[in-house]
Protein backbone atom coordinates (compact mmCIF):
# COMPACT_ATOMS: atom_id res chain seq x y z
CA UNK A 1 0.00 0.00 0.00
CA UNK A 2 1.61 3.15 -0.93
CA UNK A 3 2.00 6.03 1.99
CA UNK A 4 0.13 9.12 0.45
CA UNK A 5 1.83 11.38 2.92
CA UNK A 6 4.81 11.37 0.90
CA UNK A 7 5.80 13.15 -2.51
CA UNK A 8 8.64 12.53 -4.21
CA UNK A 9 11.14 15.00 -5.58
CA UNK A 10 14.51 14.44 -6.58
CA UNK A 11 17.18 16.89 -6.85
CA UNK A 12 19.80 16.18 -9.17
CA UNK A 13 22.87 18.96 -8.36
CA UNK A 14 26.36 18.14 -7.08
CA UNK A 15 27.69 21.52 -7.65
CA UNK A 16 28.10 21.84 -3.86
CA UNK A 17 30.34 19.16 -3.71
CA UNK A 18 34.13 18.01 -4.53
CA UNK A 19 33.69 15.72 -6.69
CA UNK A 20 31.71 15.18 -9.44
CA UNK A 21 28.84 12.52 -10.27
CA UNK A 22 26.07 13.29 -7.10
CA UNK A 23 23.98 14.84 -9.64
CA UNK A 24 23.57 11.31 -10.47
CA UNK A 25 22.72 9.89 -7.44
CA UNK A 26 18.71 10.09 -7.36
CA UNK A 27 17.85 8.80 -10.69
CA UNK A 28 20.20 5.59 -10.28
CA UNK A 29 18.22 5.59 -6.45
CA UNK A 30 14.90 5.30 -8.60
CA UNK A 31 15.84 2.63 -10.55
CA UNK A 32 17.04 0.66 -8.14
CA UNK A 33 13.81 1.28 -6.54
CA UNK A 34 11.92 0.38 -9.23
CA UNK A 35 14.14 -3.16 -9.90
CA UNK A 36 12.51 -3.74 -6.30
CA UNK A 37 9.19 -2.67 -7.32
CA UNK A 38 8.92 -0.29 -4.28
CA UNK A 39 5.61 0.60 -4.06
CA UNK A 40 5.26 2.65 -0.61
CA UNK A 41 5.80 6.38 -3.07
CA UNK A 42 5.24 6.68 -6.56
CA UNK A 43 8.65 6.17 -8.85
CA UNK A 44 7.04 6.25 -11.75
CA UNK A 45 5.92 9.97 -11.17
CA UNK A 46 7.65 12.51 -9.25
CA UNK A 47 9.02 15.86 -9.42
CA UNK A 48 12.62 16.36 -11.46
CA UNK A 49 14.46 19.15 -10.69
CA UNK A 50 17.44 19.95 -12.44
CA UNK A 51 20.22 22.81 -12.68
CA UNK A 52 21.08 24.72 -15.56
CA UNK A 53 24.54 25.79 -15.52
CA UNK A 54 25.32 29.34 -16.48
CA UNK A 55 27.76 30.79 -18.51
CA UNK A 56 30.55 32.76 -16.76
CA UNK A 57 29.10 32.07 -13.34
CA UNK A 58 30.64 33.42 -10.43
CA UNK A 59 32.69 31.08 -8.38
CA UNK A 60 35.90 31.24 -5.82
CA UNK A 61 37.91 29.58 -3.96
CA UNK A 62 35.12 29.86 -0.75
CA UNK A 63 32.26 29.76 -2.07
CA UNK A 64 32.31 27.02 -5.52
CA UNK A 65 30.18 27.20 -8.07
CA UNK A 66 28.01 29.70 -5.93
CA UNK A 67 26.42 31.71 -8.25
CA UNK A 68 24.91 28.81 -10.15
CA UNK A 69 23.82 27.25 -6.50
CA UNK A 70 22.54 30.30 -5.64
CA UNK A 71 19.78 30.31 -8.48
CA UNK A 72 18.80 27.32 -8.52
CA UNK A 73 17.99 26.45 -4.82
CA UNK A 74 15.25 29.61 -5.25
CA UNK A 75 13.56 26.96 -7.44
CA UNK A 76 14.15 23.98 -5.22
CA UNK A 77 12.78 26.40 -2.35
CA UNK A 78 9.72 27.10 -4.49
CA UNK A 79 8.96 23.52 -4.97
CA UNK A 80 9.33 22.33 -1.27
CA UNK A 81 6.71 25.37 -0.34
CA UNK A 82 3.97 23.93 -3.59
CA UNK A 83 4.38 20.39 -2.23
CA UNK A 84 3.28 21.50 1.20
CA UNK A 85 0.89 23.15 0.35
CA UNK A 86 -0.42 20.05 -1.64
CA UNK A 87 -0.61 18.43 1.92
CA UNK A 88 2.31 16.45 1.36
CA UNK A 89 5.27 15.41 3.10
CA UNK A 90 8.50 16.35 1.09
CA UNK A 91 10.68 12.91 -0.06
CA UNK A 92 13.41 13.89 -1.43
CA UNK A 93 16.63 12.51 -3.25
CA UNK A 94 19.27 15.12 -3.50
CA UNK A 95 22.66 14.98 -4.97
CA UNK A 96 24.58 17.01 -2.49
CA UNK A 97 24.27 17.92 0.96
CA UNK A 98 24.32 21.82 -0.79
CA UNK A 99 20.75 21.14 -1.34
CA UNK A 100 19.37 21.23 1.94
CA UNK A 101 19.17 24.87 2.41
CA UNK A 102 16.96 25.43 -0.26
CA UNK A 103 14.93 22.25 1.23
CA UNK A 104 14.39 23.38 4.78
CA UNK A 105 14.26 26.90 3.07
CA UNK A 106 11.50 25.90 2.10
CA UNK A 107 9.82 24.61 5.03
CA UNK A 108 10.68 27.96 6.82
CA UNK A 109 9.28 29.65 3.73
CA UNK A 110 5.69 27.72 4.05
CA UNK A 111 5.74 27.80 8.34
CA UNK A 112 6.97 30.92 8.68
CA UNK A 113 6.02 31.21 12.27
CA UNK A 114 6.79 27.31 13.25
CA UNK A 115 10.03 26.50 14.82
CA UNK A 116 11.82 23.28 13.08
CA UNK A 117 13.79 21.08 14.45
CA UNK A 118 16.18 19.25 12.12
CA UNK A 119 17.55 15.32 12.52
CA UNK A 120 21.23 15.76 10.58
CA UNK A 121 22.30 11.99 10.03
CA UNK A 122 25.84 12.72 8.55
CA UNK A 123 29.40 11.97 9.42
CA UNK A 124 30.15 15.56 8.93
CA UNK A 125 28.84 19.08 10.42
CA UNK A 126 28.00 20.96 7.58
CA UNK A 127 28.73 24.05 9.90
CA UNK A 128 31.13 25.91 7.42
CA UNK A 129 30.59 29.23 5.88
CA UNK A 130 32.65 30.95 3.06
CA UNK A 131 34.87 32.74 6.14
CA UNK A 132 35.59 29.34 7.59
CA UNK A 133 35.85 26.66 4.95
CA UNK A 134 38.59 24.91 4.40
CA UNK A 135 37.31 23.57 0.94
CA UNK A 136 35.12 26.03 -0.17
CA UNK A 137 32.38 23.42 -1.20
CA UNK A 138 29.12 24.77 0.16
CA UNK A 139 27.74 20.92 1.21
CA UNK A 140 30.15 21.74 3.95
CA UNK A 141 27.83 25.08 4.41
CA UNK A 142 23.92 24.45 4.54
CA UNK A 143 23.11 24.47 8.06
CA UNK A 144 25.41 27.63 8.51
CA UNK A 145 23.16 29.49 6.04
CA UNK A 146 20.11 28.11 7.57
CA UNK A 147 21.30 29.33 11.01
CA UNK A 148 22.15 32.84 9.27
CA UNK A 149 25.18 32.97 11.10
CA UNK A 150 29.28 33.29 9.14
CA UNK A 151 30.95 32.61 12.39
CA UNK A 152 33.71 35.23 11.23
CA UNK A 153 34.69 35.39 14.40
CA UNK A 154 36.70 31.76 13.79
CA UNK A 155 37.31 32.92 10.15
CA UNK A 156 40.21 32.14 8.23
CA UNK A 157 38.89 33.58 5.04
CA UNK A 158 38.48 36.97 3.63
CA UNK A 159 35.69 36.01 0.83
CA UNK A 160 35.80 38.12 -2.34
CA UNK A 161 32.91 41.10 -2.47
CA UNK A 162 30.23 38.72 -5.20
CA UNK A 163 30.95 35.47 -2.85
CA UNK A 164 29.75 37.79 -0.09
CA UNK A 165 26.76 38.77 -1.71
CA UNK A 166 25.58 35.21 -2.99
CA UNK A 167 26.51 33.89 0.53
CA UNK A 168 24.01 36.38 1.92
CA UNK A 169 21.25 35.79 -0.82
CA UNK A 170 21.73 31.76 0.48
CA UNK A 171 21.27 32.80 4.27
CA UNK A 172 17.59 34.65 3.57
CA UNK A 173 16.64 32.00 0.24
CA UNK A 174 13.17 31.88 0.17
CA UNK A 175 10.05 34.47 -0.89
CA UNK A 176 9.85 35.77 2.97
CA UNK A 177 13.83 36.11 3.31
CA UNK A 178 13.67 34.64 6.81
CA UNK A 179 17.30 34.99 8.35
CA UNK A 180 18.00 32.76 10.65
CA UNK A 181 15.75 29.36 10.05
CA UNK A 182 16.87 27.13 12.50
CA UNK A 183 18.40 27.52 16.08
CA UNK A 184 21.33 25.68 17.08
CA UNK A 185 19.68 24.30 19.53
CA UNK A 186 17.07 23.01 17.40
CA UNK A 187 19.35 20.92 15.89
CA UNK A 188 20.63 17.29 16.40
CA UNK A 189 23.71 15.15 14.85
CA UNK A 190 23.49 11.82 14.32
CA UNK A 191 26.96 9.50 13.76
CA UNK A 192 28.82 12.92 13.83
CA UNK A 193 32.56 11.82 13.32
CA UNK A 194 34.43 14.02 10.78
CA UNK A 195 34.59 17.80 11.79
CA UNK A 196 37.32 20.89 11.42
CA UNK A 197 38.29 22.57 14.85
CA UNK A 198 35.89 26.04 13.49
CA UNK A 199 32.43 23.54 13.63
CA UNK A 200 33.38 21.92 16.86
CA UNK A 201 33.38 25.58 18.95
CA UNK A 202 30.18 26.45 16.75
CA UNK A 203 28.63 22.83 17.83
CA UNK A 204 29.94 24.23 21.34
CA UNK A 205 28.82 27.93 21.19
CA UNK A 206 25.61 26.93 19.72
CA UNK A 207 24.72 24.39 21.89
CA UNK A 208 24.20 21.57 19.34
CA UNK A 209 23.11 18.22 20.57
CA UNK A 210 25.83 16.06 18.71
CA UNK A 211 25.27 12.27 18.77
CA UNK A 212 28.86 10.54 18.35
CA UNK A 213 30.05 7.07 17.78
CA UNK A 214 30.84 6.12 20.88
CA UNK A 215 27.85 7.88 22.76
CA UNK A 216 26.01 5.53 20.24
CA UNK A 217 27.75 2.40 21.30
CA UNK A 218 27.19 3.13 24.90
CA UNK A 219 23.45 4.21 25.03
CA UNK A 220 22.36 2.36 21.34
CA UNK A 221 20.21 3.77 18.70
CA UNK A 222 16.60 3.35 20.76
CA UNK A 223 18.09 5.79 23.18
CA UNK A 224 19.90 8.41 20.62
CA UNK A 225 16.18 8.11 18.40
CA UNK A 226 14.28 9.12 21.63
CA UNK A 227 16.83 11.50 23.14
CA UNK A 228 16.79 13.25 19.89
CA UNK A 229 13.32 13.03 19.52
CA UNK A 230 12.93 14.50 23.28
CA UNK A 231 15.47 17.25 22.39
CA UNK A 232 13.24 18.56 19.68
CA UNK A 233 10.07 18.23 21.67
CA UNK A 234 9.31 22.28 21.38
CA UNK A 235 9.35 22.40 17.90
CA UNK A 236 6.24 22.27 15.75
CA UNK A 237 8.06 20.35 13.12
CA UNK A 238 11.23 17.96 12.06
CA UNK A 239 13.12 17.65 9.00
CA UNK A 240 15.21 14.42 8.45
CA UNK A 241 18.34 14.71 6.31
CA UNK A 242 19.95 11.39 6.03
CA UNK A 243 23.62 11.68 4.50
CA UNK A 244 24.79 8.41 3.06
CA UNK A 245 27.96 8.84 4.91
CA UNK A 246 27.07 8.41 7.91
CA UNK A 247 27.05 4.59 7.18
CA UNK A 248 30.45 3.20 8.36
CA UNK A 249 32.80 3.17 5.21
CA UNK A 250 32.66 -0.44 4.89
CA UNK A 251 29.30 -0.05 3.44
CA UNK A 252 28.99 3.55 2.43
CA UNK A 253 31.73 3.32 -0.64
CA UNK A 254 29.99 5.44 -3.62
CA UNK A 255 29.93 8.60 -1.69
CA UNK A 256 32.21 11.58 -2.02
CA UNK A 257 33.14 11.50 1.77
CA UNK A 258 33.25 8.49 3.56
CA UNK A 259 34.34 7.91 7.24
CA UNK A 260 35.23 4.93 9.35
CA UNK A 261 33.80 3.79 12.24
CA UNK A 262 29.98 4.83 10.82
CA UNK A 263 26.06 3.36 11.30
CA UNK A 264 25.15 0.08 10.68
CA UNK A 265 22.33 -1.18 8.60
CA UNK A 266 20.15 -1.97 11.37
CA UNK A 267 21.13 1.13 13.39
CA UNK A 268 20.33 3.76 10.00
CA UNK A 269 17.34 1.53 9.27
CA UNK A 270 15.91 2.30 13.10
CA UNK A 271 16.39 5.79 12.81
CA UNK A 272 14.76 6.24 10.09
CA UNK A 273 11.93 4.12 10.41
CA UNK A 274 11.09 5.77 14.03
CA UNK A 275 11.66 9.37 12.16
CA UNK A 276 9.69 8.48 9.63
CA UNK A 277 6.74 7.57 11.61
CA UNK A 278 6.61 11.25 13.23
CA UNK A 279 3.37 13.15 13.10
CA UNK A 280 5.11 16.37 12.95
CA UNK A 281 7.29 15.01 10.27
CA UNK A 282 7.87 18.16 7.11
CA UNK A 283 10.62 16.46 5.11
CA UNK A 284 12.55 13.17 4.33
CA UNK A 285 15.56 13.78 2.60
CA UNK A 286 17.98 11.17 1.68
CA UNK A 287 21.58 12.62 -0.46
CA UNK A 288 25.38 11.98 -1.28
CA UNK A 289 25.11 9.00 -3.24
CA UNK A 290 27.35 9.07 -6.41
CA UNK A 291 27.36 6.18 -8.96
CA UNK A 292 30.79 7.22 -10.59
CA UNK A 293 32.62 6.36 -7.23
CA UNK A 294 30.75 2.83 -7.06
CA UNK A 295 33.80 0.56 -6.96
CA UNK A 296 32.70 -2.22 -4.92
CA UNK A 297 29.26 -1.97 -3.24
CA UNK A 298 26.90 -0.01 -5.79
CA UNK A 299 25.53 2.73 -3.04
CA UNK A 300 22.28 3.28 -4.93
CA UNK A 301 21.71 -0.82 -3.88
CA UNK A 302 22.54 -0.04 -0.31
CA UNK A 303 20.09 2.63 -0.01
CA UNK A 304 16.75 0.88 -2.20
CA UNK A 305 17.13 -1.76 0.06
CA UNK A 306 17.27 0.05 3.58
CA UNK A 307 14.26 2.27 2.09
CA UNK A 308 12.37 -0.81 1.60
CA UNK A 309 13.42 -2.13 5.05
CA UNK A 310 12.08 1.52 6.30
CA UNK A 311 8.64 1.54 4.75
CA UNK A 312 8.01 -1.62 5.62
Amino acid sequence: MRDERFKLITVESDFGAGKQGAAAGPQALIDELKLLNFEKTDVYNYTRLVPRPLKDATSSPHGKNIEVINNFQQKVCDNVVETLQLGHVPFIFSGDHSNANALISGVKDFYANQRIGVIWIDAHADLHSPYTTPSGNIHGMPLAALMGDDHREMGRNNPVQITKHLWNNLKRLGRRGITPKLEGTDIVFIGLRSTEEEEEAIIAKEGIRAFRPDELKRIGAEQVALQSIQHLSNCDYIYVSFDVDSLDSSISVGTGTPVEDGLTIDQAVYFLSTFKALPNLVGFEITEINPSLDSEKPMAKVIGNLLVQVFN
